[in-house]
């Protein structure tokens, strides 16, 4: 009988009752930048997507990467007036995870790709209130196209290497 009352509470604390997962991210570079040995043609795209309470704002090596801008044209927004999100939220402020445009982000992540194929690296830069479901939902959204399928039948890759950089205020 003694053995039972002991083994019941032992066997209730060896029980898994939390399953967790992790997710892949790139931890941000700290030094100085490393040299190359090869002059590069064109400079890297450090490509980032703020997320804020409106919605997704795409930043290229340019400024603001809109969507009615032209081919090669990503204007910056103008001094002291603060830009449209590239992709807004279907209602304003954003209400949860699901007001998210998560289709039309990984649309045109897909258009960046195409103009430069070889990057990888995108940055994404939350406020430090969004929701961790929102920003598992923007790293999905950019790591692939899952709408469009290669030649092996898999998901296109878009940019596999997420950096998470300190939330903006």
């Amino acid at each position: 009988m003694n053995l039972v009352t002991i083994l019941i509470p032992f066997l209730l604390m060896s029980a898994q009752f939390v399953h967790l997962s992790v997710i892949d991210s790139t931890l941000p570079a700290i030094g100085p930048p490393q040299e190359s040995q090869e002059e590069e043609d064109e400079p890297p795209l450090m490509l980032s997507v703020a997320i804020t309470d409106q919605g997704f704002t795409i930043l290229g090596d340019n400024g603001v990467v809109t969507g009615e801008a032209e081919e090669g044209a990503e204007p910056a927004a103008e001094e002291g007036v603060e830009a449209e999100p590239t992709v807004p939220c279907s209602e304003r402020p954003c209400s949860g995870p699901e007001s998210y445009d998560y289709k039309e982000l990984t649309r045109m992540i897909g258009l960046i790709k195409d103009e430069y194929p070889d990057d990888e690296n995108v940055i994404l830069v939350p406020e430090s209130s969004i929701p961790y479901e929102v920003i598992v939902g923007t790293m999905d959204s950019a790591r692939e196209d899952r709408e469009t399928k290669g030649d092996d039948g898999k998901a296109r890759e878009l940019f596999p290497f997420v950096v998470i950089a300190g939330g903006a205020q």
